[in-house]
Order: C-alpha cells, then structure tokens, then sequence
C-alpha cells in the first residue's frame, strides 16, 4: 500500500471539501485539519496558497470525472454513457446522505473572487462538452447540433445535482435522465 504525500492529500481534501462545503467555505485550516499536513506544506506544493490549491484541485476532480465518461463513452451510446454518469452521481448523492455535490460546480460557484478557480471549472465543463460532442457525432450527431446538445446535457446534469442536494431527493436527477435521453435522441439520424 502506498502512502500519499502531502500534495495528494491537499488536493484529495480540497475536492472532498468543496464538494461538501464550496470554495469560499473551505478555509486553510480546514483543509490542514482534513489532510493531515503541515501549514507549510500549502506554500511549498502551491506557492499561491488556498486559490491555487483549489485550481489544481478543480483540474484533478475535472480529470477523475473525464476518465469515468470516456470509460462509458467507449463502451455504451451516448445516452447511455449520460446515464451512467447520473447513476454515478445518484450513488454520491444517497452515499453521503446528500452532504457531496459536484466539484466543478462549486468551483464555478467560487466567483469573481476567485478568477483561476472559475477559470478552471468553465475549462473542464468545455472539455466534457467535447467529449459529449465528439460522442453524438461519431453516432451521426451533425456538429454544431452536437455541441449545443452537450453543452445543454452538461448544464442539465449539473443542475439536477444541485436540485438533488437541496431537496435530498434523486428525484432531479431521474427527471433529467429522461430528458437528457429525449434530446440526444433528437440530435441523432434515427435507425432506417
């Protein structure tokens, strides 16, 4: 078993923390407690402290959600990788007792205050909104339907998460699976 440094742990604890808290809720002492590290350890492995931190951790949370969709991408329809992806966040939803959202979201939540934060999370949303993409015109999507059906599927999942949290129901979240499927199906040749 390998232990983790202090980076990992730093980053590991700001995602847990923003998913749990957001951004500005999270304070340094805080992610110390939560990762076990020393102060020292935020400004040596992140020389700008808590905003950059919560930046590489946005990227870090962004790249573990990738490599899930692109897992179901390879292997299911798109529809049906965007349903995985909800099944996904129904587990994390009822696992912590509607206490963890999305990391992204939270990032994209931490305002003009925290510019590379924000930055960050608009980056992984467009790189999930390409996967998404490339995925329904590689099933026959034309592109620049594809790109605005995946930049809609994106914000419709993001959304049914945080309806989800607040009525601590995955009620949201069932309702977008069945729309998200209506409109990839609309944006696809239908079988002849």
């Amino acid at each position: 078993m390998t232990t983790q440094g202090p980076r990992q742990r730093l980053l590991l604890s700001a995602i847990a923390l923003m998913c749990e808290r957001g951004v500005h809720a999270t304070g340094l002492s805080d992610l110390l407690a939560h990762s076990r590290t020393a102060r020292g350890s935020i400004y040596q492995h992140f020389p700008a402290g808590k905003s950059e931190l919560f930046e590489q951790a946005t990227y870090a949370a962004g790249r573990t959600i990738s490599a899930l969709l692109d897992d179901l991408l390879a292997t299911r329809t798109p529809a049906g990788a965007i349903d995985g992806i909800i099944d996904h966040w129904e587990q994390v939803l009822t696992g912590s007792d509607y206490t963890m959202g999305c990391p992204i979201l939270a990032a994209a939540q931490a305002g003009a205050q925290e510019p590379a934060v924000q930055a960050a999370s608009a980056a992984v949303f467009a790189i999930w909104t390409d996967k998404i993409a490339a995925a329904l015109i590689e099933s026959g999507a034309e592109a620049a339907t594809a790109k605005v059906v995946a930049s809609t599927v994106v914000s419709a999942v993001e959304g049914a998460i945080a309806q989800s949290r607040g009525a601590r129901t995955t009620e949201p979240l069932d309702d977008a699976r069945v729309a998200v499927k209506l409109l990839i199906d609309s944006a696809l040749p239908t079988a002849a």
